[in-house]
């Protein structure tokens, strides 16, 4: 049951008869003359209804004091409708200073005789603990009291059953009291039903009668049943699709402030999905849903704060949108939020809240963050080396669909990483990953991303190879097949140029160059580019040149930097593709 299903429990169940008066004036005149012509227990009922005039100003200047006061009188004198209302009277401190547990001791007199609303209201005080401890089972048993003429009593066990609170969980029951007060009008009922009908709880599935208990709902102003009967429409359920209807009942129940519909509204008017792009009436309402506490429209909104989308880029706010969506449990925020720690966006460089984040997206199911984190532990980054981890972290991603770990996770078999070694079964999710059931029988045929970084993994296995090594990293570098990643493309560089491939020489060199997530060390990246360059690779050669003439991690030499610029112009310029063919001649039989 929606937590606005609760918006009559604040304010409770108050009772005015007025059918007990031909009007207003006639009962104003009757108490004038004193209560003569009526029998005890009349006066005792006009008496509660004067206080409720009083309360609510009907007729009457408001006046709480004396709402009070006419309420104790008749509620002394034994009218159980005046010790409801003086139990709402205590709850909510109207007249009276808040006293909780006289406000539990009112509501138990009026329940114990027989009163409904009551003893609808003394089942809310033992479920949320108004002036008692909590007691779910004297909670459903009032509830139980209530149902059997009042509908939100009803609708009430319907959530109790389908919920196991105060008594073992029956599907079958909790819909028959949704139905049964649904089909005494009650809208949040009639909400229930229809989620009973469209997912079969306690019923057989049938989407066509969902939507008519939706509608019921949703012509009562219920905002929960405005944006489901939204969805119906978006996603056909009980309904032709039909996204103008769709956008109509979202915008209908974002204006009734349902969060969920403020941030779809953002979505759409960012996507331009059946209306007209608006980024600017997306911000409005990412802003609207953000403000009343909705997680995802925090992390939209910081999204949209670090592409500029609507908004003018902004690094700072991105980082605080996306930190208070990760306070409020949004996954994706938690990632997002690791990332920002990480990299120094908006923040501070700082590599325990983001190994913090990463944790807990992990822990919640975030196949990605499971990914970065298997990788952390295998890379030794943020946290100490763990292979074991790793595996188990890699396994736990590719059971979950990330396409990436599937990969890796074949690696870690193939090469014994945090398992045993098992060939087979690397190879089997290698091509599990790239979407075959068959190993590659024909090497030449690479018709897509997938199918390449399947190759190049096969290959990879095949003694450490070299030239294989070198295109995974170039893969993860460029964003082929896999994630962007330059932690993962240096690994593979790395070993790649441990092995004397020069083109992976002069990789590691340009990342030690320029530096991002490894970090700038122009030393290394001295070193590198000269073995590159005495390899014959032109790029690395004007690098060196470069790193001479600037004295950047070495000491400055104009000649040698004139010596390595000229060796660099002399060369062909078919040089590079020469002897990227040779390469590949001597590596493999193609």
């Amino acid at each position: 049951m929606s937590h606005s299903q609760f918006e009559n429990f604040n304010g409770l169940v108050i009772n005015l008869c007025k059918d007990e008066i031909n009007s207003m004036e006639e009962y104003f005149e009757s108490i004038d003359k004193g209560f003569n012509n009526y029998n005890k227990n009349k006066e005792l009922m006009e008496l509660n209804n004067l206080g409720y005039c009083y309360q609510y100003g009907i007729t009457k200047k408001k006046d709480e004091f004396k709402a009070f006061e006419l309420y104790l009188h008749s509620a002394k004198e034994g009218n159980l409708e005046a010790q409801n209302n003086l139990g709402y009277c205590y709850q909510n401190g109207i007249g009276i200073d808040k006293d909780e547990k006289k406000a539990f001791e009112w509501y138990s007199k009026a329940a114990h005789k027989g009163d409904l609303y009551a003893q609808y209201n003394l089942a809310i005080c033992y479920q949320i603990g108004i002036g008692i401890n909590k007691n779910d089972e004297k909670s459903f048993e009032w509830y139980f009291n209530s149902a059997k003429e009042y509908s939100p009593a009803q609708n009430m066990l319907g959530n109790y059953y389908q919920n196991e609170i105060g008594i073992e969980k029956d599907l079958e029951k909790a819909f028959y009291w949704y139905k049964r007060a649904a089909e005494n009008g009650n809208k949040f009922a009639q909400y229930n039903l229809g989620t009973c009908y469209e997912n079969g709880e306690g019923v057989e599935k049938d989407e066509k009668k969902a939507f008519e208990y939706y509608q019921k709902s949703a012509e009562q102003e219920y905002k929960d049943a405005q944006f489901q009967i939204g969805e119906c429409y978006y996603n056909g359920i009980g309904t032709e699709i039909d996204k103008e209807k769709a956008f109509k009942l979202y915008k209908i129940a974002a204006e009734n402030e349902h969060v969920l519909a403020q941030d779809y509204l953002g979505i759409i008017f960012e996507s331009g999905d059946g209306i007209e792009k608006d980024l600017e009436k997306a911000i409005y309402w990412y802003n609207k849903a953000a403000e009343n506490g909705n997680e995802m429209a925090q992390y939209n909104l910081g999204k949209c704060y670090e592409l500029g989308k609507g908004v003018e880029k902004d690094d700072i706010k991105a980082f605080e949108y996306f930190k208070k969506s990760a306070e409020n449990g949004d996954v994706f925020a938690e990632f997002q939020l690791s990332n920002c720690y990480y990299l120094g966006t908006g923040t501070k460089v700082d590599i325990e809240n983001s190994m913090y984040w990463l944790q807990k997206a992990a822990e919640n199911g975030y196949r990605t963050a499971q990914y970065y984190l298997g990788e952390c532990y295998e890379l030794g980054y943020g946290v100490d080396k763990n292979n074991i981890k790793a595996f188990e972290f890699y396994k736990e991603s590719a059971g979950n669909g990330d396409v990436n770990a599937k990969f890796q996770l074949g690696y870690c078999y193939v090469n014994g990483i945090g398992t045993e070694i098992n060939r087979d079964k690397g190879f089997e999710l290698y091509n599990e990953a790239a979407g075959k059931n068959n190993y590659i029988k024909n090497e030449n045929e690479i018709i897509n991303d997938l199918d390449k970084i399947n190759y190049w993994y096969h290959k990879a296995a095949e003694n450490n190879n070299l030239f294989a090594l070198y295109k995974l990293g170039e893969f993860y570098e460029l964003g082929v097949g896999v994630y962007q990643n330059e932690r993962r493309a240096f690994e593979f560089y790395n070993k790649s140029a441990g092995q004397g491939y020069v083109y992976a020489q002069y990789k590691l060199g340009y990342i030690y160059n320029h530096g991002t997530e490894i970090g700038i060390n122009k030393e290394k990246a001295f070193e590198l580019y000269k073995k590159a360059a005495e390899g014959g690779i032109i790029v690395a050669q004007k690098s060196l040149a470069y790193l001479y003439e600037q004295g950047e991690g070495t000491e400055k030499n104009i000649e040698k930097a004139i010596y390595w610029y000229e060796r660099a112009e002399c060369q062909p310029k078919e040089n590079l593709e020469c002897q990227t063919k040779e390469n590949l001649e001597s590596l493999f039989d193609f």
